[in-house]
């Protein structure tokens, strides 16, 4: 004879197999939500007074020694109605995950240009920032690298119809040990400042 206590634990088991597969299918997959990364809402990039990722990720000093954050393509002149391209390339021993956040901006704070997402699931736009200024940052899936150890981004940029005064660039990006913690990651800092120029 089966007993109460079993039997109880038979319908429990049996409620959660049929309402558990039920919660699990999508309410409308067509309009399914892009990958996110955790932790990373907001401007983190360390310009104009905003906090960094460092703020979070403490365990070493910002711009650690022993890692290097590269960024390519940023000229020291901008010419109006371009379009540029920059590469942004993370390298640490030991590198299990990397990631970015990037902005560029006039000296008083305002948005200069327009960021574009290239043709693969590698980079998003921020979420949950307070103002007008546009952020382009890593997505869940370019947290992995594209090769062997290689881990960057390729981040397009269309400069202003006209430009009123230097434009900022700043970069912060992630050196990740991938133990989805908070511990053992490098995390570093650039700024670059740019000269108007004409066509």
């Amino acid at each position: 004879m089966i007993s109460a206590c079993a039997k109880a634990l038979t319908i429990i088991l049996m409620t959660i197999s049929v309402f558990g597969y039920q919660a699990s299918e999508p309410d409308n997959p067509s309009h399914s939500l892009p990958p996110y990364p955790g932790h990373l809402t907001g401007a983190f990039t360390g310009g104009f007074g905003e906090e960094s990722c460092h703020s979070c990720h403490f365990d070493y000093d910002l711009n650690w020694e022993d890692g290097k954050l590269s960024v390519s393509g940023i000229p020291d002149v901008v010419l109006p109605q371009r379009a540029y391209a920059f590469i942004i390339e993370v390298k640490r021993e030991d590198l299990a995950k990397a990631g970015f956040q990037m902005s560029a901006r006039y000296e008083d704070g305002r948005p200069a240009g327009i960021f574009g997402l290239s043709n693969n699931d590698r980079q998003m736009f921020t979420d949950a920032t307070a103002d007008s200024v546009q952020y382009i940052q890593h997505s869940a899936a370019g947290t992995l690298p594209v090769d062997e150890d290689d881990f960057r981004w390729t981040v397009h940029w269309e400069s202003p119809d006209s430009i009123s005064g230097r434009v900022i660039f700043n970069i912060a990006a992630n050196a990740s040990n991938g133990d989805q913690s908070e511990f053992g990651d490098w995390i570093y800092v650039q700024e670059f400042s740019t000269s108007p120029g004409n066509n």
